[in-house]
Protein backbone atom coordinates (compact mmCIF):
# COMPACT_ATOMS: atom_id res chain seq x y z
CA UNK A 1 0.00 0.00 0.00
CA UNK A 2 1.56 3.29 -0.96
CA UNK A 3 2.05 5.56 2.02
CA UNK A 4 2.78 9.15 1.01
CA UNK A 5 2.38 10.68 4.41
CA UNK A 6 3.97 14.12 4.79
CA UNK A 7 1.19 16.71 4.99
CA UNK A 8 1.00 20.41 4.52
CA UNK A 9 -0.44 22.85 7.08
CA UNK A 10 -4.03 22.28 5.96
CA UNK A 11 -3.72 18.52 6.06
CA UNK A 12 -3.26 18.00 2.33
CA UNK A 13 -1.78 14.52 1.99
CA UNK A 14 1.32 14.41 -0.19
CA UNK A 15 1.98 11.38 -0.66
CA UNK A 16 10.42 -5.34 20.06
CA UNK A 17 12.41 -8.57 18.49
CA UNK A 18 11.37 -11.96 18.74
CA UNK A 19 8.89 -12.47 21.47
CA UNK A 20 9.91 -15.67 23.20
CA UNK A 21 7.13 -18.19 23.27
CA UNK A 22 6.26 -19.15 26.80
CA UNK A 23 4.62 -22.21 28.24
CA UNK A 24 0.87 -22.29 27.72
CA UNK A 25 -0.81 -22.21 31.10
CA UNK A 26 -3.82 -24.41 31.49
CA UNK A 27 -6.33 -22.55 33.60
CA UNK A 28 -9.60 -24.20 34.43
CA UNK A 29 -13.05 -22.90 35.26
CA UNK A 30 -13.15 -19.32 36.44
CA UNK A 31 -9.36 -18.98 36.15
CA UNK A 32 -6.31 -19.25 38.34
CA UNK A 33 -3.24 -17.22 39.14
CA UNK A 34 -0.40 -19.36 37.83
CA UNK A 35 2.84 -17.65 36.94
CA UNK A 36 5.15 -18.80 34.18
CA UNK A 37 8.72 -19.77 34.94
CA UNK A 38 11.43 -17.23 34.11
CA UNK A 39 11.89 -16.74 30.38
CA UNK A 40 15.03 -15.77 28.48
CA UNK A 41 15.19 -12.06 27.80
CA UNK A 42 13.79 -11.23 24.37
CA UNK A 43 15.48 -8.69 22.12
CA UNK A 44 14.02 -5.23 22.51
CA UNK A 45 11.12 -4.52 20.19
CA UNK A 46 10.35 -0.81 19.86
CA UNK A 47 6.85 0.58 19.54
CA UNK A 48 6.83 3.18 16.76
CA UNK A 49 4.18 5.68 15.72
CA UNK A 50 4.24 8.01 12.73
CA UNK A 51 1.98 10.89 11.85
CA UNK A 52 3.76 13.71 10.02
CA UNK A 53 0.63 15.85 9.82
CA UNK A 54 0.29 15.71 13.60
CA UNK A 55 4.01 16.07 14.37
CA UNK A 56 4.90 18.80 11.93
CA UNK A 57 1.83 20.84 11.03
CA UNK A 58 -0.41 21.17 14.07
CA UNK A 59 -0.42 23.76 16.84
CA UNK A 60 2.04 23.45 19.67
CA UNK A 61 -0.81 22.69 22.08
CA UNK A 62 -2.14 19.87 19.90
CA UNK A 63 1.35 18.45 19.37
CA UNK A 64 1.95 18.50 23.14
CA UNK A 65 -1.33 16.67 23.78
CA UNK A 66 -0.53 14.09 21.09
CA UNK A 67 2.95 13.41 22.41
CA UNK A 68 1.63 13.14 25.98
CA UNK A 69 -0.91 10.60 24.76
CA UNK A 70 1.71 8.59 22.86
CA UNK A 71 3.98 8.53 25.90
CA UNK A 72 1.10 7.33 28.09
CA UNK A 73 0.19 4.66 25.51
CA UNK A 74 3.69 3.24 25.78
CA UNK A 75 5.20 4.41 22.51
CA UNK A 76 9.01 4.26 22.32
CA UNK A 77 9.79 6.06 19.07
CA UNK A 78 8.05 8.67 17.00
CA UNK A 79 8.96 8.54 13.33
CA UNK A 80 9.02 11.79 11.43
CA UNK A 81 10.11 12.88 7.97
CA UNK A 82 12.88 15.31 7.16
CA UNK A 83 11.54 16.40 3.79
CA UNK A 84 14.35 17.31 1.41
CA UNK A 85 12.50 19.62 -0.96
CA UNK A 86 10.74 21.33 1.95
CA UNK A 87 14.08 22.13 3.60
CA UNK A 88 16.41 22.86 0.69
CA UNK A 89 16.86 26.33 -0.83
CA UNK A 90 15.19 27.09 -4.17
CA UNK A 91 13.62 23.61 -4.48
CA UNK A 92 11.89 24.47 -7.78
CA UNK A 93 15.03 25.82 -9.46
CA UNK A 94 16.61 23.80 -12.25
CA UNK A 95 20.13 24.84 -11.20
CA UNK A 96 21.57 23.90 -7.83
CA UNK A 97 22.06 26.93 -5.52
CA UNK A 98 25.58 27.67 -4.32
CA UNK A 99 25.57 26.47 -0.68
CA UNK A 100 27.20 23.82 1.52
CA UNK A 101 24.42 21.24 1.47
CA UNK A 102 26.11 19.07 4.14
CA UNK A 103 26.02 21.95 6.65
CA UNK A 104 22.64 22.29 8.42
CA UNK A 105 23.46 25.92 9.12
CA UNK A 106 23.57 26.70 5.40
CA UNK A 107 19.85 26.07 4.88
CA UNK A 108 17.26 28.87 4.77
CA UNK A 109 16.17 30.52 8.01
CA UNK A 110 13.37 28.53 9.57
CA UNK A 111 13.86 25.54 7.28
CA UNK A 112 14.30 23.18 10.25
CA UNK A 113 11.81 24.84 12.62
CA UNK A 114 8.93 22.33 12.38
CA UNK A 115 11.23 19.34 12.70
CA UNK A 116 13.20 21.05 15.49
CA UNK A 117 9.97 21.53 17.45
CA UNK A 118 8.79 17.94 16.99
CA UNK A 119 12.17 16.49 17.96
CA UNK A 120 12.56 18.74 21.00
CA UNK A 121 9.05 18.14 22.34
CA UNK A 122 9.26 14.37 21.82
CA UNK A 123 12.59 14.11 23.62
CA UNK A 124 11.26 16.24 26.50
CA UNK A 125 8.73 13.43 27.07
CA UNK A 126 11.29 10.64 26.91
CA UNK A 127 10.34 9.58 23.39
CA UNK A 128 13.07 8.63 20.94
CA UNK A 129 12.92 10.13 17.47
CA UNK A 130 13.50 8.18 14.26
CA UNK A 131 13.96 10.37 11.20
CA UNK A 132 13.20 9.44 7.62
CA UNK A 133 15.46 11.42 5.30
CA UNK A 134 13.02 11.40 2.48
CA UNK A 135 10.77 12.88 -0.13
CA UNK A 136 10.73 14.85 -2.17
CA UNK A 137 13.86 15.89 -4.09
CA UNK A 138 14.47 19.49 -5.14
CA UNK A 139 14.14 20.05 -8.88
CA UNK A 140 17.87 20.71 -9.09
CA UNK A 141 18.63 17.22 -7.70
CA UNK A 142 16.83 15.13 -10.35
CA UNK A 143 17.87 14.36 -13.91
CA UNK A 144 14.35 14.64 -15.28
CA UNK A 145 11.65 17.01 -14.06
CA UNK A 146 8.27 15.50 -13.37
CA UNK A 147 4.91 17.18 -13.94
CA UNK A 148 4.17 17.44 -10.19
CA UNK A 149 6.29 20.44 -9.35
CA UNK A 150 6.73 19.64 -5.65
CA UNK A 151 7.06 15.86 -6.03
CA UNK A 152 10.31 15.37 -7.92
CA UNK A 153 11.76 11.83 -7.77
CA UNK A 154 12.96 10.87 -11.26
CA UNK A 155 16.64 9.82 -11.35
CA UNK A 156 17.64 11.43 -8.05
CA UNK A 157 21.19 12.74 -7.67
CA UNK A 158 22.47 10.37 -4.96
CA UNK A 159 25.49 12.54 -4.09
CA UNK A 160 23.24 15.55 -3.50
CA UNK A 161 20.96 13.42 -1.34
CA UNK A 162 23.97 12.20 0.70
CA UNK A 163 24.85 15.84 1.40
CA UNK A 164 21.35 16.48 2.72
CA UNK A 165 21.42 13.28 4.78
CA UNK A 166 24.66 14.42 6.42
CA UNK A 167 23.08 17.78 7.23
CA UNK A 168 20.10 16.05 8.89
CA UNK A 169 22.34 13.74 10.91
CA UNK A 170 24.55 16.64 12.00
CA UNK A 171 21.54 18.61 13.18
CA UNK A 172 19.97 15.64 15.06
CA UNK A 173 22.92 13.41 16.07
CA UNK A 174 20.94 12.06 19.05
CA UNK A 175 18.19 10.53 16.90
CA UNK A 176 17.68 6.83 17.56
CA UNK A 177 17.57 5.99 13.85
CA UNK A 178 17.72 7.43 10.37
CA UNK A 179 16.12 5.83 7.32
CA UNK A 180 17.46 6.27 3.80
CA UNK A 181 14.46 7.47 1.74
CA UNK A 182 10.93 6.02 1.82
CA UNK A 183 9.35 3.24 -0.24
CA UNK A 184 11.80 3.29 -3.15
CA UNK A 185 9.92 0.36 -4.71
CA UNK A 186 6.95 2.63 -5.49
CA UNK A 187 6.78 5.00 -8.43
CA UNK A 188 5.05 7.61 -6.28
CA UNK A 189 8.36 8.05 -4.42
CA UNK A 190 11.02 6.87 -6.89
CA UNK A 191 11.36 6.82 -10.66
CA UNK A 192 12.05 4.99 -12.79
CA UNK A 193 11.08 1.68 -11.21
CA UNK A 194 11.77 -0.30 -14.40
CA UNK A 195 13.71 0.53 -17.55
CA UNK A 196 13.16 -0.78 -21.07
CA UNK A 197 15.96 -2.90 -22.52
CA UNK A 198 16.31 -5.11 -25.57
CA UNK A 199 15.07 -8.00 -23.46
CA UNK A 200 12.06 -6.16 -22.05
CA UNK A 201 11.57 -4.23 -18.83
CA UNK A 202 14.28 -4.67 -16.18
CA UNK A 203 14.41 -3.29 -12.60
CA UNK A 204 16.07 0.10 -12.36
CA UNK A 205 15.11 1.51 -8.95
CA UNK A 206 17.06 -1.00 -6.81
CA UNK A 207 20.34 -0.19 -8.50
CA UNK A 208 20.16 3.57 -8.14
CA UNK A 209 18.84 3.13 -4.60
CA UNK A 210 21.83 0.89 -3.83
CA UNK A 211 24.09 3.72 -4.99
CA UNK A 212 22.19 6.08 -2.69
CA UNK A 213 22.64 3.74 0.26
CA UNK A 214 26.36 3.24 -0.41
CA UNK A 215 26.88 7.00 -0.65
CA UNK A 216 24.74 7.92 2.34
CA UNK A 217 25.24 5.36 5.13
CA UNK A 218 28.89 6.34 5.87
CA UNK A 219 27.93 10.03 5.98
CA UNK A 220 25.16 9.44 8.52
CA UNK A 221 27.36 7.18 10.66
CA UNK A 222 30.13 9.78 10.78
CA UNK A 223 27.72 12.51 11.89
CA UNK A 224 25.58 10.40 14.28
CA UNK A 225 27.66 7.37 15.29
CA UNK A 226 25.19 6.11 17.91
CA UNK A 227 22.16 6.08 15.63
CA UNK A 228 20.83 3.12 13.71
CA UNK A 229 20.91 3.51 9.94
CA UNK A 230 18.00 1.72 8.30
CA UNK A 231 17.70 0.99 4.61
CA UNK A 232 14.83 -0.20 2.44
CA UNK A 233 11.62 1.27 3.88
CA UNK A 234 9.91 -0.94 1.31
CA UNK A 235 6.20 -1.14 0.62
CA UNK A 236 4.57 -4.56 0.96
CA UNK A 237 3.19 -4.90 -2.57
CA UNK A 238 4.29 -4.71 -6.19
CA UNK A 239 5.06 -6.58 -9.38
CA UNK A 240 7.89 -9.05 -10.00
CA UNK A 241 7.95 -8.20 -13.70
CA UNK A 242 7.46 -4.64 -14.90
CA UNK A 243 5.48 -3.42 -17.86
CA UNK A 244 6.15 0.31 -17.47
CA UNK A 245 8.66 2.67 -15.86
CA UNK A 246 6.38 3.57 -12.96
CA UNK A 247 5.03 0.08 -12.06
CA UNK A 248 5.42 -0.58 -8.37
CA UNK A 249 8.02 -3.30 -7.68
CA UNK A 250 7.49 -6.20 -5.28
CA UNK A 251 9.68 -5.93 -2.17
CA UNK A 252 11.41 -9.29 -2.63
CA UNK A 253 12.28 -8.45 -6.23
CA UNK A 254 13.58 -5.09 -5.06
CA UNK A 255 15.75 -6.68 -2.34
CA UNK A 256 17.23 -9.30 -4.66
CA UNK A 257 17.99 -6.76 -7.36
CA UNK A 258 19.52 -4.41 -4.85
CA UNK A 259 21.76 -7.30 -3.73
CA UNK A 260 22.51 -8.09 -7.39
CA UNK A 261 21.26 -11.69 -7.28
CA UNK A 262 18.59 -13.66 -9.09
CA UNK A 263 15.90 -15.85 -7.55
CA UNK A 264 18.47 -18.60 -6.90
CA UNK A 265 20.74 -15.96 -5.28
CA UNK A 266 23.24 -16.29 -8.10
CA UNK A 267 25.04 -13.02 -9.02
CA UNK A 268 23.41 -10.99 -11.77
CA UNK A 269 25.46 -10.40 -14.90
CA UNK A 270 24.49 -6.79 -15.49
CA UNK A 271 26.52 -3.62 -15.90
CA UNK A 272 24.92 -2.15 -12.76
CA UNK A 273 26.25 -5.08 -10.68
CA UNK A 274 29.86 -5.28 -11.88
CA UNK A 275 31.19 -3.12 -9.03
CA UNK A 276 28.83 -4.57 -6.40
CA UNK A 277 29.82 -4.14 -2.77
CA UNK A 278 27.96 -5.77 0.11
CA UNK A 279 25.12 -3.65 1.40
CA UNK A 280 25.63 -1.55 4.53
CA UNK A 281 23.03 -0.68 7.15
CA UNK A 282 21.88 -1.74 10.60
CA UNK A 283 18.45 -3.01 9.61
CA UNK A 284 15.86 -3.28 6.87
CA UNK A 285 12.86 -0.99 7.26
CA UNK A 286 9.59 -2.37 5.89
CA UNK A 287 5.91 -1.44 5.72
CA UNK A 288 3.96 -4.74 5.78
CA UNK A 289 0.53 -3.26 5.07
CA UNK A 290 -2.13 -5.95 4.73
CA UNK A 291 -4.65 -3.62 3.03
CA UNK A 292 -7.81 -5.66 2.51
CA UNK A 293 -6.38 -8.84 4.12
CA UNK A 294 -6.49 -9.75 7.79
CA UNK A 295 -2.97 -9.67 9.28
CA UNK A 296 -2.54 -13.45 9.48
CA UNK A 297 -3.53 -14.01 5.85
CA UNK A 298 -0.88 -14.68 3.22
CA UNK A 299 -0.63 -12.89 -0.09
CA UNK A 300 -0.58 -15.47 -2.91
CA UNK A 301 1.99 -13.44 -4.85
CA UNK A 302 5.42 -14.75 -3.77
CA UNK A 303 7.23 -11.43 -4.14
CA UNK A 304 5.03 -9.55 -1.70
CA UNK A 305 5.60 -9.19 2.06
CA UNK A 306 2.48 -8.28 3.97
CA UNK A 307 2.21 -8.83 7.73
CA UNK A 308 1.33 -12.48 7.18
CA UNK A 309 4.38 -12.94 4.95
CA UNK A 310 7.18 -11.52 7.11
CA UNK A 311 9.05 -14.83 6.99
CA UNK A 312 9.58 -14.37 3.25
CA UNK A 313 11.45 -11.12 3.69
CA UNK A 314 13.28 -12.12 6.86
CA UNK A 315 14.39 -15.39 5.29
CA UNK A 316 15.65 -13.67 2.16
CA UNK A 317 17.65 -11.15 4.18
CA UNK A 318 19.20 -14.00 6.17
CA UNK A 319 20.20 -15.89 3.02
CA UNK A 320 21.66 -12.76 1.48
CA UNK A 321 23.86 -12.19 4.51
CA UNK A 322 25.02 -15.81 4.42
CA UNK A 323 25.93 -15.24 0.77
CA UNK A 324 27.95 -12.13 1.64
CA UNK A 325 25.57 -9.68 -0.01
CA UNK A 326 24.97 -7.68 3.19
CA UNK A 327 27.60 -6.66 5.73
CA UNK A 328 25.33 -7.54 8.65
CA UNK A 329 22.40 -9.87 9.16
CA UNK A 330 19.75 -7.19 8.71
CA UNK A 331 16.88 -7.40 11.21
CA UNK A 332 13.45 -6.10 10.30
CA UNK A 333 12.23 -2.74 11.50
CA UNK A 334 8.52 -2.45 10.75
CA UNK A 335 8.11 1.31 10.50
CA UNK A 336 4.59 1.64 9.06
CA UNK A 337 1.40 -0.36 9.46
CA UNK A 338 -2.29 0.30 9.91
CA UNK A 339 -5.86 -0.26 8.78
CA UNK A 340 -8.12 2.39 7.32
CA UNK A 341 -11.60 2.27 8.83
CA UNK A 342 -15.22 2.76 7.87
CA UNK A 343 -16.26 5.02 9.49
CA UNK A 344 -15.12 7.52 8.50
CA UNK A 345 -14.00 6.34 5.05
CA UNK A 346 -16.89 4.70 3.15
CA UNK A 347 -14.52 3.31 0.51
CA UNK A 348 -13.00 0.79 2.97
CA UNK A 349 -14.69 -2.24 4.57
CA UNK A 350 -12.70 -2.46 7.83
CA UNK A 351 -14.89 -1.71 10.85
CA UNK A 352 -13.70 0.00 14.01
CA UNK A 353 -13.86 -3.29 15.95
CA UNK A 354 -11.88 -5.06 13.21
CA UNK A 355 -9.19 -2.39 13.27
CA UNK A 356 -8.75 -2.84 17.04
CA UNK A 357 -8.64 -6.65 16.71
CA UNK A 358 -6.37 -6.72 13.69
CA UNK A 359 -3.79 -4.31 15.09
CA UNK A 360 -3.47 -6.60 18.12
CA UNK A 361 -3.17 -9.66 15.87
CA UNK A 362 -0.51 -7.91 13.80
CA UNK A 363 1.45 -7.09 16.95
CA UNK A 364 1.42 -10.76 17.95
CA UNK A 365 2.52 -11.89 14.48
CA UNK A 366 5.32 -9.34 14.27
CA UNK A 367 6.70 -10.16 17.72
CA UNK A 368 6.71 -13.86 16.89
CA UNK A 369 9.11 -13.21 13.97
CA UNK A 370 12.64 -13.58 15.46
CA UNK A 371 14.24 -10.80 13.45
CA UNK A 372 11.69 -8.03 14.11
CA UNK A 373 13.02 -5.08 16.11
CA UNK A 374 10.12 -2.61 15.85
CA UNK A 375 6.37 -2.60 15.29
CA UNK A 376 4.63 0.50 14.02
CA UNK A 377 1.30 2.32 13.84
CA UNK A 378 0.48 4.80 11.10
CA UNK A 379 -1.37 7.26 12.01
CA UNK A 380 -2.37 8.92 15.30
CA UNK A 381 -5.35 10.79 13.85
CA UNK A 382 -7.42 10.37 10.70
CA UNK A 383 -6.93 12.93 7.99
CA UNK A 384 -9.95 15.02 6.97
CA UNK A 385 -12.29 14.49 4.06
CA UNK A 386 -11.34 16.64 1.08
CA UNK A 387 -13.50 18.31 -1.53
CA UNK A 388 -14.19 16.13 -4.53
CA UNK A 389 -16.78 14.81 -6.93
CA UNK A 390 -16.75 11.22 -5.64
CA UNK A 391 -15.99 9.30 -2.46
CA UNK A 392 -12.62 8.03 -3.72
CA UNK A 393 -11.47 11.58 -4.30
CA UNK A 394 -12.84 12.93 -1.04
CA UNK A 395 -11.29 10.12 1.03
CA UNK A 396 -8.00 9.70 -0.84
CA UNK A 397 -5.98 10.52 2.29
CA UNK A 398 -5.46 8.11 5.18
CA UNK A 399 -8.02 7.20 7.84
CA UNK A 400 -5.89 4.65 9.75
CA UNK A 401 -5.63 6.68 12.96
CA UNK A 402 -6.16 5.58 16.53
CA UNK A 403 -8.43 8.63 16.71
CA UNK A 404 -10.95 10.20 14.41
CA UNK A 405 -10.07 13.52 12.82
CA UNK A 406 -12.03 15.23 15.65
CA UNK A 407 -9.70 13.69 18.22
CA UNK A 408 -12.32 11.25 19.56
CA UNK A 409 -10.64 7.89 20.24
CA UNK A 410 -11.50 4.82 18.21
CA UNK A 411 -11.65 1.40 19.96
CA UNK A 412 -8.14 0.86 18.56
CA UNK A 413 -6.82 3.54 20.91
CA UNK A 414 -7.63 1.47 24.02
CA UNK A 415 -6.55 -1.74 22.25
CA UNK A 416 -3.19 -0.22 21.35
CA UNK A 417 -2.08 0.19 24.99
CA UNK A 418 -3.28 -3.33 25.87
CA UNK A 419 -3.32 -5.52 22.76
CA UNK A 420 -5.23 -8.78 23.27
CA UNK A 421 -5.63 -11.79 20.97
CA UNK A 422 -8.06 -14.66 21.66
CA UNK A 423 -8.01 -17.94 19.73
CA UNK A 424 -10.06 -21.11 20.15
CA UNK A 425 -8.11 -23.89 21.90
CA UNK A 426 -10.73 -26.65 21.95
CA UNK A 427 -14.20 -26.94 23.44
CA UNK A 428 -14.66 -24.39 26.19
CA UNK A 429 -11.02 -23.28 25.98
CA UNK A 430 -9.49 -20.03 24.75
CA UNK A 431 -5.80 -19.27 24.23
CA UNK A 432 -4.88 -15.67 24.90
CA UNK A 433 -1.88 -13.58 23.88
CA UNK A 434 -1.52 -10.12 25.32
CA UNK A 435 0.82 -7.19 25.69
CA UNK A 436 0.90 -4.59 28.44
CA UNK A 437 2.13 -1.14 27.52
CA UNK A 438 3.69 1.05 28.78
CA UNK A 439 6.43 0.04 31.17
CA UNK A 440 9.43 -2.21 31.50
CA UNK A 441 10.16 -5.49 33.26
CA UNK A 442 7.37 -7.86 34.33
CA UNK A 443 3.92 -6.41 34.74
CA UNK A 444 0.70 -7.58 36.38
CA UNK A 445 -2.53 -7.82 34.40
CA UNK A 446 -6.12 -9.00 34.74
CA UNK A 447 -7.82 -10.95 31.99
CA UNK A 448 -11.60 -10.74 32.29
CA UNK A 449 -14.77 -12.02 30.59
CA UNK A 450 -18.09 -10.22 30.57
CA UNK A 451 -20.80 -12.02 32.60
CA UNK A 452 -24.47 -12.11 31.53
CA UNK A 453 -25.27 -9.31 34.00
CA UNK A 454 -22.72 -7.06 32.34
CA UNK A 455 -20.08 -7.33 35.07
CA UNK A 456 -16.54 -8.46 34.35
CA UNK A 457 -15.35 -11.78 35.86
CA UNK A 458 -11.66 -12.58 36.27
CA UNK A 459 -10.37 -15.36 34.05
CA UNK A 460 -6.70 -15.07 34.94
CA UNK A 461 -4.16 -12.73 36.45
CA UNK A 462 -1.16 -13.23 34.20
CA UNK A 463 2.26 -11.76 34.87
CA UNK A 464 4.02 -10.69 31.74
CA UNK A 465 7.47 -11.49 30.50
CA UNK A 466 10.16 -8.82 30.53
CA UNK A 467 8.92 -7.52 27.18
CA UNK A 468 5.35 -7.05 28.41
CA UNK A 469 3.86 -10.05 26.61
CA UNK A 470 2.08 -13.05 28.09
CA UNK A 471 0.31 -16.20 26.93
CA UNK A 472 -2.34 -18.06 28.89
CA UNK A 473 -5.05 -20.61 28.13
CA UNK A 474 -8.28 -20.47 30.14
CA UNK A 475 -11.58 -22.21 30.36
CA UNK A 476 -14.05 -19.82 28.75
CA UNK A 477 -16.84 -19.63 26.22
CA UNK A 478 -15.11 -18.83 22.89
CA UNK A 479 -18.12 -16.67 21.99
CA UNK A 480 -17.58 -14.48 25.07
CA UNK A 481 -16.41 -10.91 25.27
CA UNK A 482 -12.96 -10.43 26.80
CA UNK A 483 -10.80 -7.55 27.91
CA UNK A 484 -7.38 -6.88 29.41
CA UNK A 485 -6.71 -4.54 32.34
CA UNK A 486 -3.45 -3.32 33.86
CA UNK A 487 -2.19 -0.32 35.77
CA UNK A 488 -5.58 1.34 35.95
CA UNK A 489 -6.03 1.12 32.19
CA UNK A 490 -8.71 -0.93 30.43
CA UNK A 491 -8.30 -2.35 26.96
CA UNK A 492 -10.93 -2.51 24.28
CA UNK A 493 -13.55 -5.29 24.55
CA UNK A 494 -12.76 -8.21 22.26
CA UNK A 495 -15.86 -10.06 21.07
CA UNK A 496 -15.29 -13.76 20.48
CA UNK A 497 -12.20 -15.89 19.92
CA UNK A 498 -11.32 -16.66 16.35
Amino acid sequence: MPSPYACDPVGNMRARTASVMGLVLALAGCGADRRPPPQPAAPRVATVVQDDAEMLYRSQAQLAATLDDLRDLGVDWVRVTAGWSGTAPDPRAAQRPDFDAADPGAYPAGAWSRLDRAVRMARERGLEVAIDIAFWAPRWAVARAGPEVDQQRDSIDVAAYADFAEAVARRYPYAVAFTVWNEPNLGVFWLPQFQRTAGGWEPAAPHRYRAMVQATVPRIRAAAPRALVLIGATSSLGADVGTDADDRMSPLTFVREMACVDEQLEPLDRPECRAFRSLPGDGWSHHPYSSELRPWEHDPEPGTARMGDLGRLSGLLGRLHAAGRTRKRLPLYLTEYGYQTNPPDPTWDTTLAEQARWLSEAERIARAEPTVRSVSQFLVRDLPERPGADARTRWRDYQSGLRFESGEPKPAHAAYALPLVARRAGPGRVAFWGLVRPGAKRREARLAIRAPDGSWRTLARPRTREDGTFEVTAGADPAGTFRLESGGRTGAPLVGAR
